[in-house]
């Protein structure tokens, strides 16, 4: 090569490598000899920045400084189509693990999600747009098309995941802001977090719930059911934690004076018996059916924890504070993995499905395998700067959606 080297891929017959360089060209190597095979590769569009292989490693993806993206086979024969749609350099390319979809990532801060036997520029399936507030929580209910957001417009709204339609009329019975909301196990209520200290109920058709359930001074920014749906936990700015029993309201548990500032997010263990609180820097977890401290403080965490998510087997609990998110062993807090965004992350969620953990923040969103603990590329054509508070995946795992600032929910499909 004649200038720097930015990208090269080892094919899949473990023999060869590919190296894309500034010079313009592609060349491929013998690894056992150290030889160039055949002559360098020439297309269009200047320096190379960016080369990924397809899953079935017969197409290699190429990012120019043109903006353009290009594919070639692996004997550096270029296919015709050249993807345009970008107006700076592409610098980042990634597959989808089928091999139907490219993202490629550009200097022009936007990202594109191509289907590769077309070249169609996927993008969100909806977006949910009304709420006249930021969006603080959602939840998807168990028919896997309907999905329920809660504002700091104080109003509750429904969605249809198949049409983008709202369903009805928003939800909306006295004033001021929601904070959080949880579905039961059961998928037949929500509760409701307000700015007032209070917890209401309500099913998934709208109706409210006879009975206020207060108890906190400050808002409730979190809230949990156990995996029986026999008690929900609400965890408040005033730095508490209430259990109580679903069926009346009455305390079971607290209130729990938890010395974390304030409980950002609240999480029953899948066996419930324990439940993860995240606050001001620390992630604590404590018994709940006593309210004894189990496993903490997990400490040094940045900022506040604004997200507890447990894996489905509940020997891990995965978190977002500051710019990362992280994964501890759940029985003695260490901490086994650190994900590095590079902006600040408010929630976390992991699909039910797939290896998936999904993270959003500042910024683009992210996905990642939580087995190899690798990035799967920016999979959102997302636009930068804009301030995302919650993220969730369907049931089924078909659905990814995430909203906050713009007032939106964005919905998402999980190939």
């Amino acid at each position: 090569h004649e200038s720097d080297i930015r990208s090269f891929v080892f094919l899949h017959d473990n023999v060869h490598v590919v190296s894309g360089s500034l010079d313009g060209t592609m060349r491929k190597w013998d690894c056992d000899t150290g030889h160039l095979v055949g002559i360098p590769w020439q297309g269009k569009g200047g320096s190379i920045l960016a080369l990924a292989l397809s899953p079935d490693g017969k197409t290699i993806a190429c990012g120019r400084k043109d903006g353009k993206v290009q594919r070639c086979d692996t004997d550096g024969k270029m296919i015709n189509r050249i993807w345009t749609g970008h107006s700076d350099w592409v610098r980042s390319l990634s597959w989808s693990p089928s091999g139907g979809h490219i993202a490629s990532g550009s200097d022009d801060a936007t990202i594109l999600i191509r289907e590769v036997e077309s070249g169609k520029v996927e993008v969100a399936r909806h977006e949910f747009g009304g709420h006249e507030g930021e969006i603080s929580s959602f939840v998807f209910l168990h028919d896997d098309v309907h999905l329920v957001s809660g504002s700091w417009d104080g109003t509750m709204r429904k969605w249809d995941c198949e049409t983008g339609l709202l369903v009805g009329e928003p939800w909306k019975w006295r004033s001021g802001s929601i904070l959080a909301l949880s579905l039961s196990p059961d998928g037949k209520m929500i509760a409701c977090g307000r700015d007032d200290g209070s917890v209401e109920r309500w099913n998934t058709n709208g109706e409210r719930i006879e009975g206020i359930w207060r108890g906190h001074s400050n808002w409730v920014r979190s809230l949990s059911w156990s995996p029986s749906g026999g008690h929900i936990a609400s965890g408040s700015d005033d730095g508490t934690i209430i259990i109580r029993k679903a069926a009346s309201g009455e305390v079971k548990v607290g209130p729990i004076e938890t010395k974390q500032g304030w409980v950002w997010s609240l999480a029953y263990s899948p066996s419930g018996g324990r439940i993860a609180s995240g606050g001001e820097k620390t992630i604590w977890i404590w018994g709940s059916n006593t309210g004894k401290l189990l496993v903490g403080p997990i400490e040094n965490l940045g900022w506040n924890v604004t997200s507890v998510v447990w894996s489905l087997d509940g020997s891990k609990l995965y978190s977002t504070s500051d710019e990362s998110a992280r994964v501890f062993d759940s029985i003695s807090g260490a901490l086994l993995h650190r994900f590095e965004h590079g902006n600040r992350l408010y929630s976390i969620a992991l699909s039910p499905k797939h290896s998936l953990l999904a993270c959003v923040g500042w910024g683009i969103p992210q996905l990642w395998d939580t087995e190899t603990h690798q990035p799967l590329g920016h999979q959102f054509s997302q636009r930068n700067g804009e301030h995302l508070y919650c993220v969730s995946f369907s049931r089924n795992g078909r659905y990814l959606a995430y909203g906050g600032g713009d007032t939106k929910i964005t919905l998402w499909m999980v190939e």
